[in-house]
């Protein structure tokens, strides 16, 4: 399985919070994704970096990674705390990008 395959049929709800997929969307649909490496199994991109408002999909430009490991999907954002990795609205408008690709 690449990652087009699992996100695919991945329930964005069952990874993110509602407000994530609010911003992310925003962030997606504005076009602030950009690619700085892809492949079947990973991407690398710069997520973010708009103006307006929180809902609007603005804040910081953050780079994100989401690949898979063993077929298990596994993220990193330059934008999470320390030890608190969660699957925030910069991996969400990536993980949009993924699936219109």
């Amino acid at each position: 399985m690449n990652l087009i395959e699992y996100f695919k049929d991945a329930n964005l709800h069952e990874l993110a919070i509602p407000s994530n997929i609010v911003y992310g969307t925003a962030i997606f649909e504005r076009g602030a994704v950009a690619v700085i490496h892809k492949n079947d199994d990973e991407i690398e991109a710069w997520s973010g970096g708009l103006d307006g408002t929180l809902k609007q999909g603005a804040g910081s430009k953050r780079r994100v990674k989401l690949w898979l490991e063993n077929g298990k999907l596994c993220w990193h954002c330059t934008g999470n705390p320390k030890n608190h990795d969660i699957f925030c609205k910069h991996c969400v408008a990536v993980a949009l990008f993924i699936q219109n690709s």
